[in-house]
């Protein structure tokens, strides 16, 4: 990157991120002090913790590289990974006395995709309640709003794309909107079975899903799919 970086978390902003040892630059989001990771966690993040917890790398989409979203991640991985991260920053002398690594809440990532304040108190009673997309109010989508079905006829990649391909929001993050579906923390309904999932991937493209709002009812934690990754967030733990 070649904007100027933020020497600690407290000091980041759009134009100087906070960076770790991964690479990986953190930005503030609004309403909250949870700062975002500007695109989903990379096949070269996750490589660097597979090995450490003896796991492998899963299989990702055809002609996919280092710099695309890791995938066929289930949410335990993607909550290891985060407590790995945490660990390992923390060893390492980076990361400030209460601050972890770790997924997003389901309100956190509704307020770094840009949305005003929803009504319902759990994500089943949130979702698709509002209308608009990442990258607007117009459908369909104009050309490169993002990694989306190629049936839309609006990206050239036929399955993930390198984080960052499209234009960042107004917060600077990238990818809120289509190439994978995102892990959050929270449970989709009162039946704690499935975790939120959010954005939409490089699969979908049928309006509804494709909604900044939406919340993917499917999330099985056990889920393995090349439409699935996650998004890492640096704050204070997450009540439980």
């Amino acid at each position: 990157m070649s904007n100027p970086t933020a020497n600690s978390p407290g000091e980041a902003k759009k134009a100087s991120p906070f960076i770790n040892s991964l690479g990986m630059p953190f930005v503030p989001v609004p309403h909250f002090e949870t700062l975002f990771c500007i695109w989903p966690t990379r096949v070269q993040d996750y490589t660097a913790f597979a090995p450490e917890k003896g796991l492998e790398v899963p299989s990702q989409t055809p002609a996919s590289g280092s710099d695309h979203p890791v995938v066929n991640i289930i949410w335990k991985e993607a909550s290891d990974f985060c407590e790995w991260l945490t660990e390992r920053e923390r060893a390492a002398g980076k990361l400030p006395d209460g601050l972890v690594y770790r997924l997003p809440s389901d309100l956190e990532w509704s307020a770094a995709v840009g949305l005003p304040a929803e009504e319902g108190a759990r994500p089943d009673q949130r979702s698709g309640q509002l209308d608009g997309y990442p990258w607007g109010t117009q459908w369909p989508p104009p050309k490169d709003a993002g990694n989306y079905s190629q049936e839309l006829g609006i990206d050239s990649f036929e399955f993930t794309s390198p984080v960052g391909s499209f234009a960042a929001n107004a917060f600077g993050i990238f990818d809120l909107g289509g190439n994978v579906w995102e892990w959050c923390l929270d449970y989709h309904d009162r039946a704690n079975e499935c975790r939120v999932l959010r954005g939409a991937s490089w699969f979908n493209g049928y309006s509804d899903r494709m909604k900044s709002s939406f919340r993917n009812d499917l999330g099985y934690p056990t889920s393995r799919f090349t439409s699935f990754g996650f998004r890492v967030v640096l704050g204070v733990p997450a009540k439980r």
